[in-house]
């Protein structure tokens, strides 16, 4: 899967983060998805961890890269 917004590759992680953030929109990649949300990076990097820690299946710790 891509992001709708630029096309690049979307992670598994960044995928997860659609689905709990986003669900209803069009998939974006973390760069996209923070101008859109009008967050930084970093704290959507801090929700991945949050997510993680509360046993969320959406995520991995170690994120291989694109899916």
């Amino acid at each position: 899967m891509t992001c709708a917004q630029c096309g690049k590759p979307l992670s598994f992680n960044e995928m997860g983060l659609n689905r709990k953030l986003n669900a209803n929109a069009e998939k974006l990649c973390m760069a996209c998805m923070a101008v859109r949300l009008n967050v930084g990076e970093e704290r959507l990097r801090e929700k991945i961890g949050e997510y993680l820690a509360a046993g969320c299946l959406y995520f991995a710790k170690e994120d291989g890269g694109s899916v």
